[in-house]
């Protein structure tokens, strides 16, 4: 399938749904004011959702974010690339993929304004989230560690880098859960490497969290910031270990 340079708006649950279909490509499109979701991808290897502007889904609020709506939801894919998308205003996250996806690509999107977080990689698998700019994110999800401009939940092997993150409800954040094992093991929070990005933060934090009352996630299971550069208005800014530090902390612990 090639779905390119429509204008796709107010049906009622998904603007463009893939199900079942290897190498397709989402190109070009203006994605918006759908009842639920901008872009569905599920079951399928080798897409591409590329140059779309996906903005305003879910506008009246009729669909719990929570569970499944805002600018876009990937459901087990492997090889699934997104990029240059703007995805904007949207009442959930703005990329969203959860649940077993596989080999993902994020890159040069802008994720602007969104009710919840920017980037949201859950329950999956290797994925790397280069060059995007991630800003306005999250104001909408205030419990805990959610609404960041990107989070990566109970997701291994995910390298995050080059990306602009700016003024989001928090920053860069990583967190697990007890969400149990998926297509290609544990949904844990493994070898996550955040390096070279800028973060601009206004409020919130950066850094991981965990509620499953095991430490091994900030040692043993080699997460690590490296390299990055931020500007931030508070002294006490990065989690780790359950608690807020300071800069000076943050780098005692090795980030």
């Amino acid at each position: 399938w090639v779905i390119r340079n429509n204008e796709i708006h107010n049906n009622a649950t998904v603007g463009v749904k893939i199900y079942k279909a290897d190498n397709a490509l989402i190109d070009s499109n203006n994605i918006h004011h759908n009842g639920q979701l901008g872009i569905s991808v599920a079951y399928s290897d080798g897409s591409r959702v590329e140059n779309n502007e996906i903005a305003f889904n879910n506008w009246l609020g009729e669909f719990s974010w929570g569970w499944e709506a805002g600018g876009t939801k990937f459901w087990k894919t492997d090889g699934l690339i997104v990029r240059n998308n703007w995805s904007h205003d949207n009442r959930g996250p703005g990329l969203w993929s959860d649940n077993d996806n596989i080999n993902i690509l994020y890159e040069g999107n802008r994720v602007e304004d969104n009710y919840a977080n920017g980037i949201f990689h859950e329950i999956s698998y290797r994925a790397v989230i280069k060059d995007n700019t991630v800003t306005g994110n999250g104001f909408g999800w205030t419990q805990w560690l959610y609404g960041a401009g990107i989070l990566i939940a109970h997701s291994r092997d995910v390298e995050v880098t080059g990306n602009i993150v700016k003024d989001n409800r928090l920053g860069i954040i990583g967190i697990q859960q007890d969400r149990g094992n998926g297509a290609y093991g544990a949904r844990e929070l493994r070898n996550l490497y955040v390096h070279d990005n800028i973060i601009v933060a206004s409020e919130g934090s950066t850094g991981i969290g965990q509620d499953i009352g095991s430490e091994a996630i900030f040692s043993e299971w080699n997460n690590r910031f490296e390299s990055n550069t931020y500007y931030v208005n508070t002294d006490e800014y990065f989690r780790w270990r359950g608690k807020v530090f300071d800069f000076a902390r943050w780098n005692e612990f090795g980030n």
